[in-house]
């Protein structure tokens, strides 16, 4: 019996991970094995790029997949188009749904938006669930058994929170942020952080605190049943910690004790499988 594939990418700005899945509402590999691909990145990444390694991993499977879903670490307007990406700027304008039209049915959203698919299977029936990525500071809020969008489809910016310094929370807490701040690389930080460096250790959780106070914005506004952590940034010692108790600490107390809070078990594959589920749950209103 021919097996229903449909693949989940995760576009980011270091990497993309291309993840074919069968059965996609119980999230089955296919086979005994796991059709995945890991491809780098960055910012000359280019459309033509994503197109031609897109191409090349389903030309690898044993069928062409039902759909496509490709998570954007943007803005993606509700007919597809990428309006912003500062990750991979030259994703701007890319319109997947026509460009890759020729091989299956195609979709495209944020990655946040992409990971509360994968989150809201897993925790359903939760009311108020609202997921944040840490790498590049960003939210996606499911609220009553739909996607919350706003009156653009751009709700849950939660990077660009101000923070009274003239900074963003993107600024502060993001992964990108602690690389900036120290001047180092990921595999540089990773050492500093095995090693117990100070200054990183201090950084980091510095980052999480400030991160934290984007969570107590949430659980003091939404009132959410869950709130789900996600992103690279989270294995950072120190990171995590610093933010549950930052936002305890900027929590009215009933809210915080309402919420739970927990990271992904899914780890670096969460928002390549909530894509993969895209063309059966999303809504395009």
């Amino acid at each position: 019996m021919t097996e229903h594939l449909q693949v989940g990418i995760d576009i980011g700005g270091s990497k993309m991970l291309l993840l074919a899945l069968a059965e996609p509402l119980r999230m089955r590999i296919v086979g005994d094995r796991q059709i995945r691909d890991r491809i780098a990145t960055g910012k000359d990444f280019a459309a033509a790029d994503v197109q031609a390694e897109i191409e090349r991993f389903v030309r690898t499977l044993p069928t062409l997949p039902r759909s496509i879903g490709i998570a954007i670490p943007g803005l993606v307007d509700r007919h597809g188009v990428v309006i912003a990406c500062d990750v991979l700027p030259e994703l701007v304008g890319w319109q997947p749904v026509r460009a890759l039209s020729s091989i299956c049915s195609v979709y495209a959203l944020n990655d946040a938006e992409a990971a509360l698919l994968q989150v809201v299977a897993d925790l359903q029936p939760q009311k108020v669930i609202a997921v944040v990525m840490g790498t590049g500071i960003g939210a996606a809020i499911w609220i009553n058994g739909t996607i919350f969008r706003g009156a653009s489809g751009w709700a849950g910016e939660l990077g660009s929170m101000p923070m009274g310094d003239g900074r963003t929370l993107d600024e502060c807490a993001s992964g990108a942020a602690i690389l900036r701040e120290l001047g180092v690389s990921v595999e540089v930080l990773d050492g500093m952080v095995a090693g117990g460096e100070i200054v990183a250790l201090e950084t980091i959780k510095q980052a999480g605190s400030a991160l934290g106070m984007g969570l107590a914005t949430l659980i003091n506004l939404l009132n959410p049943d869950v709130i789900v952590l996600a992103g690279g940034t989270l294995r950072w010692r120190g990171y995590l910690e610093a933010a549950f108790q930052s936002a305890q600490k900027y929590s009215l107390p009933d809210l915080w004790a309402a919420c739970q809070m927990q990271t992904s078990p899914h780890g670096s594959d969460l928002v390549a499988l909530g894509a993969a589920r895209i063309s059966g749950r999303i809504d395009r209103d």
